[in-house]
C-alpha cells in the first residue's frame, strides 16, 4: 500500500513538472517579435488559450494518478488475505468453561439384618410321677405282669433291658419314647394305659401285647 502511495506522488510530480515546462514554452511562443515593427507583440488571445490548455493537460494526469491511487488502494483493501494494520491491541481470549455434569447419587439403602437362626430345644422330658423301684424291683414287676399274661418273664426283662437298661422313668425325644418299655404315648393310652411312668402298668401293658402277637412293636429288642 505504501510502494503504491509514493508512487502516485512521484508520478504527480513529474507531471507538474512538465506543466511547468510546458506553460513556460508557450509564453515563448507567444512572444515572438513582429516582422513589420520588430517589437515583441503579445497575444493576449493565444496566451490565454494556450494557458487554458496547459492547465488542462496538468490536472488530467493528476486525478488520472490520483483515481489510480484510489483505485490501487481500493483494490488493495478488497483483495482477499491483505488486512490492513490494526491499531487496536487483540482482546484476550476468555476460555469457555467446560460443562459441569451433577449426578445425583441415591442414598445406599441401609443392609438388611439376616433374621436370627432359630435355635430348636427340645422340650424337657415331664417329670415322671410313677414309683421309681430298682432293678430287682423292676424285674420282680415284669416277672408278675409276664406270668399273669402267660408270657416268659426272661422274654419281657430283656426287652426292657434293651429298650430303657430296666429304667422306669427313661425318655427319648424322637418320638417321644417314655417310661420302662418306651412307649410311645398315644399307643400307651389306646391299650387301657394312664400313667406311662408307672413302671407297673408299662409291664403289665407289654406283656398283654406280648401275650397277642404284637411283640413286633419293638422290632429291635423283642428279638
Amino acid at each position: 500500500m505504501r510502494r503504491l502511495v509514493t508512487r502516485g506522488r512521484l508520478r504527480a510530480c513529474g507531471v507538474a513538472l512538465a506543466g511547468i515546462a510546458l506553460m513556460g514554452l508557450i509564453v515563448l511562443t507567444a512572444l515572438q517579435p513582429v516582422a513589420q515593427s520588430g517589437r515583441l507583440r503579445v497575444d493576449s488571445f493565444a496566451l490565454a488559450r494556450d494557458l487554458g490548455s496547459a492547465s488542462a493537460a496538468v490536472a488530467s494526469p493528476s486525478s488520472s494518478g490520483t483515481n489510480a491511487a484510489s483505485a490501487s488502494s481500493s483494490t488493495a483493501a478488497s483483495t482477499p488475505g491483505a488486512t490492513a494494520p490494526s491499531t487496536f491491541a487483540a482482546a484476550p481470549t476468555v476460555p469457555t468453561p467446560l460443562p459441569v455434569l451433577i449426578v445425583r447419587i441415591p442414598p445406599t439403602a441401609p443392609p438388611t439384618p439376616k433374621p436370627a437362626p432359630v435355635v430348636r430345644v427340645s422340650a424337657p422330658a415331664p417329670a415322671p410321677t410313677g414309683t421309681s423301684s430298682s432293678g430287682g424291683d423292676v424285674e420282680a414287676i415284669i416277672t408278675a405282669a409276664a406270668q399273669a399274661a402267660g408270657v416268659a418273664p426272661s422274654w419281657l426283662i430283656s426287652t426292657a433291658a434293651c429298650e430303657s437298661g430296666l429304667n422306669p422313668n427313661a425318655y427319648n425325644g424322637a418320638g417321644p419314647y417314655e417310661g420302662l418299655f418306651q412307649f410311645l404315648p398315644s399307643t400307651f393310652r389306646a391299650h387301657g394305659g394312664t400313667n406311662i411312668w408307672d413302671p407297673a402298668q408299662q409291664a403289665q401293658i407289654a406283656a398283654t401285647m406280648f401275650a397277642s402277637g404284637e411283640s413286633g412293636e419293638w422290632p429291635v429288642c423283642s428279638r
